[in-house]
Order: structure tokens, then C-alpha cells, then sequence
């Protein structure tokens, strides 16, 4: 899978199975959401957890330089007897994600807690990343990096309670050598004129248009 989006999939993957529990549904289960669910798109069920991508940084402190070997390119490729793929080590990336829970009970909020806490366990946490062939799985290091309590009222006497968390989290990354040569690559060669039959023709110029 591409860049940043292995990434999406693989944390909105981590943080899914957060359940709660109340008098009237014993596993109940919270929804992912990549950014706050739009009302006039869906319903907004609580307890629901958001994901929002903040920011991508180069990560210049852990970058190295030099050749890579393997068989695979790196899980882009199927593997090949007697193939192997020579590449520079890819460039290094960190992606900085806030994932935030919203609930209306609190024993639903003191649940959501203890289970992203066990999810974002400070320096130790790591996210599991399948690669494009879905052959091989590398686990990235995730920092959590803060965690703020910010709950709020709301409705129109302040009488309807949202119990937010937010953590800021930091997955370290890399683009991976078939994305960095697609982004570093330069066009050989320019085809004016040129039909869908793969001939050099003016069947496709306006009669008002001159051939160049």
C-alpha cells in the first residue's frame, strides 16, 4: 500500500475494537472515523474515535544513506528466482496523527481511556504495516507525544455533555523506492499528435488547427 495511506489503514486497523459497556448494551462498540462524521452524511452514534493526519515532517535526525538489496523491492514486487532489486535506502518521514474520542457517558469515557492507553503505550508503542503484497508486515515505532482531557457542554442550555481525549501520536515512516522514483522522475519524451492507435497522426486535430 502507498505511503501515508498504509499508514491510515494500519492505525484506523490498531485503534478499531474499542468497545464500551452500559445498562443497556454490554459491548458496544465505537466507531472509526478518518476526521469528525459530517451529520448530513452520517448518523453520529457515540462513543465514536476520529483520526486527523496534522502533519508530515522529513525526518532528517534518522535519515542514512546508501543501497538496499532485496527481492521483493521492498513488498512492491512479487519476488522472482535468481531477482533481486538494488535501491537507495528510501527517505525517512515522520507523520504526526490526533486521534480523538467523543463520548456522552462517562463510564463510556473512563472505558475509551483505559483502551487507548493500552493502544498508545508511550515510548513503547508500535503499529503493525502490511506491505502492497500483503507478504510481510513491519512494525513502525508510534510515540505518543501528549494527551489532553477536553470536555465541554454543549446543546442549547449547555445541557448535553461531550467527553473528548486527544491524543497527538508520532509514526515513523518512509517512502518507500517505487513512490520516490515516481516523485523524482522526469518525462522523456512529450507525444503531440499522438491517437489512440499509437501512430503519429493529425486524425485528432480540428480542421482549424494547425499539426505541430
Amino acid at each position: 500500500m502507498t505511503f501515508i495511506l498504509a499508514e491510515d489503514a494500519a492505525l484506523k486497523s490498531h485503534i478499531a475494537g474499542v468497545t464500551v459497556s452500559d445498562e443497556k448494551n454490554n459491548n458496544r462498540a465505537a466507531d472509526v472515523w478518518f476526521g469528525f462524521p459530517d451529520v448530513e452524511i452520517r448518523e453520529q452514534t457515540f462513543p465514536f474515535i476520529t483520526i486527523d493526519l496534522l502533519n508530515i515532517s522529513q525526518a532528517s535526525d534518522r535519515q542514512t544513506s546508501g543501497y538496499l538489496y532485496d527481492a521483493d523491492y521492498q513488498g512492491t514486487v512479487a519476488t522472482s528466482a535468481n531477482t533481486f532489486y538494488k535501491y537507495e535506502i528510501p527517505v525517512a518521514y515522520d507523520l504526526v496523527y490526533q486521534i480523538t474520542s467523543y463520548s456522552r457517558h462517562p463510564r463510556h469515557d473512563r472505558a475509551i481511556i483505559f483502551q487507548l492507553n493500552q493502544k498508545f503505550p508511550g515510548l513503547r508503542g508500535h503499529l503493525a504495516v502490511p506491505n502492497a503484497l500483503n507478504t510481510a508486515t513491519s512494525y513502525r515505532h508510534m510515540f505518543l507525544e501528549s494527551y489532553l482531557k477536553s470536555d465541554r457542554a454543549e446543546g442549547e442550555h449547555g445541557n448535553k455533555r461531550l467527553l473528548r481525549n486527544i491524543y497527538t501520536i508520532r509514526v515513523v515512516s518512509e517512502m518507500t523506492p517505487t513512490q520516490a522514483a515516481t516523485a523524482l522522475s522526469k518525462p522523456t519524451q512529450v507525444a503531440l499528435n499522438h491517437n489512440a492507435a499509437n501512430t503519429w497522426t493529425a486524425t485528432n486535430i480540428p480542421s482549424d488547427k494547425i499539426p505541430v
